[in-house]
C-alpha cells in the first residue's frame, strides 16, 4: 500500500511552487482545501517541535475543521462544536510583545497568521512580522503564514509575506491555486520539517488524504501559474492595488463615513465609522441599533440592486465591505466601482440614509420566499 511512485504532475506543480518561494522552501504537501492546509500544517509542527501549543490572532481565519476552527479569531464560528484543540492561544494581532510573551515559555510548536486577515482586511506593519519572524527563531517555534486568501498573487506578489522579507517555515495556499475551478491545497514545508512527519519507509502514509495530488487539480495548478505569469497578472495586480487607492482617495475626503481604504493588490477593505456631523450621527445610531455593523450591510444591498456589483461585509459585527475582484480586473472596472460606491454614499450621507431603502428591500425579499413556499407544491404537500 505504499505510493511508490512519483507522479508527473505533482512534481511539477511542485516544483514551480518551491521556485515561487524562498530557498529554504523545498517540500510540498498536497491536499484539497485551505483548512487541510492549515491541518496539515499543525500537525508538521508538532511533529518536528514535540511541542503541542498553537499561537493564533484575534481576528484570524483558518476554516473551519476541527484543529483549524480550533485557531478561528470569532467565538461565534467556534459556539457549539466543542470542545476544540486545548493547547491553542490567542494573541492580538499586531502585538509584537504579546506574540514574544507566549513565544518565550519555550513550549511553541507554532505561530499562525494570515499575513493580511480576511476577516476585516486587517494589515500588520512588516516590522512586525519581521519580529515575530525573529521570535520564532530565538524560541524554536516554527512560523506558518496562511496564504489561502492572500496567495498565489492576489495582493501584487506571488506570497504576501515577499513584501515583509520574512521566510516562513511553512506556507499555506488553496483557492486560487486552481483558479477557483478545482478543490485543490499545498503545504509547502522546509526540507527537515517534511521529513520529521514522513520520517521511515513505515511513516509514508502517517498522514495523507484520498484525492491529494490527483492529475485534474495538478494540471489546473500548473495552468494558472501559467496564465499568472504568461499575462502577468501579479504585475499587474500590483499596480491596481495603487490605482483602488488613489481611485478611492476622493471618497475619503468627500464621505464622512468612510474612514479607511486599505489592503494591497486586489485584496481591498473599507473601512465605515461612526461620523463628526450631528445629523449623521443620528442615522448612524439607528441604522447601528438593528445590528452591530449594519451600516456595512445597507452599502452593499445597494451595489448590487442597483449596479449589479457583488461585494461582502469582511466579518460579522465588522463595518468593513471587501473587494476581491478577478486578478484581471483594470481601470475601466475600477472606474465603474467606484462611481458605484460614489452613487450609494452620497445616498448614505443624505437625511435617511440607506436604512429604508435597505429594510424595505429585506421585507420584500422575505414577502416574496413566504408567497413562493406558500404556492410551492411541497409546502402544500406537507401541509
Amino acid at each position: 500500500m505504499v505510493q511508490m511512485d512519483c507522479a508527473l504532475f505533482p512534481g511539477l506543480l511542485a516544483e514551480a511552487l518551491c521556485a515561487r518561494s524562498h530557498d529554504k522552501i523545498e517540500r510540498v504537501y498536497f491536499c484539497n482545501s485551505g483548512a487541510e492546509a492549515v491541518e496539515s500544517a499543525i500537525k508538521f509542527a508538532r511533529a518536528f517541535t514535540r511541542r503541542r501549543r498553537i499561537v493564533y490572532c484575534a481576528h484570524g481565519y483558518h476554516g473551519l475543521t476541527l484543529g483549524a476552527l480550533s485557531l478561528n479569531g470569532a467565538a461565534a464560528f467556534r459556539d457549539g462544536f466543542g470542545p476544540l484543540l486545548a493547547d491553542v492561544t490567542e494573541v492580538p494581532f499586531g502585538d509584537l510583545t504579546a506574540l514574544e510573551d507566549e513565544l518565550r515559555r519555550g513550549d511553541v510548536a507554532a505561530f499562525i497568521a494570515e499575513p493580511i486577515q480576511g476577516k476585516g482586511v486587517y494589515e500588520a506593519p512588516a516590522t512586525y512580522w519581521l519580529g515575530a519572524e525573529r521570535a520564532c527563531r530565538e524560541t524554536g517555534a516554527l512560523l506558518v503564514i496562511d496564504e489561502v486568501q492572500t496567495g498565489v498573487g492576489r495582493t501584487g506578489t506571488f506570497w504576501c509575506h515577499d513584501q515583509f522579507g520574512i521566510e516562513p517555515d511553512l506556507i499555506c495556499a488553496s483557492k486560487a491555486l486552481s483558479g477557483g475551478y478545482v478543490p485543490v491545497a499545498a503545504v509547502l514545508a522546509r526540507d527537515d520539517v517534511f521529513r520529521a512527519v514522513y520520517s521511515s519507509m513505515d511513516r509514508a502514509l502517517v498522514h495523507s488524504t484520498t484525492f491529494k495530488q490527483n492529475q485534474l487539480a495538478m494540471v489546473a495548478g500548473l495552468a494558472t501559474l501559467s496564465v499568472l505569469d504568461d499575462e502577468g497578472l501579479i504585475e499587474h495586480t500590483r499596480a491596481m492595488g495603487d490605482y483602488w487607492k488613489e481611485r478611492f482617495a476622493p471618497l475619503v475626503e468627500r464621505y464622512e463615513m468612510l474612514v479607511d481604504v486599505r489592503g494591497k493588490g486586489h485584496m481591498i477593505g473599507l473601512e465605515f465609522g461612526a461620523p463628526t456631523s450631528r445629523r449623521l450621527r443620528r442615522w448612524w445610531r439607528v441604522t447601528e441599533r438593528v445590528r452591530p455593523a449594519f451600516f456595512a450591510q445597507t452599502v452593499v444591498l445597494p451595489l448590487f440592486h442597483r449596479h449589479r456589483i457583488l461585494t461582502q461585509v469582511a466579518a460579522d459585527n465588522v463595518n468593513v465591505i471587501k473587494l476581491l475582484p478577478a486578478l484581471t480586473v483594470g481601470e475601466p472596472e475600477i472606474d465603474l466601482v467606484v462611481e458605484a460606491f460614489d452613487d450609494v454614499l452620497r445616498d448614505a450621507h443624505r437625511p435617511g440614509g440607506l436604512l429604508l431603502e435597505t429594510t424595505s428591500a429585506m421585507a420584500r425579499g422575505s414577502m416574496r420566499r413566504g408567497q413562493r413556499r406558500r404556492r410551492s407544491p411541497a409546502a402544500t404537500a406537507a401541509t
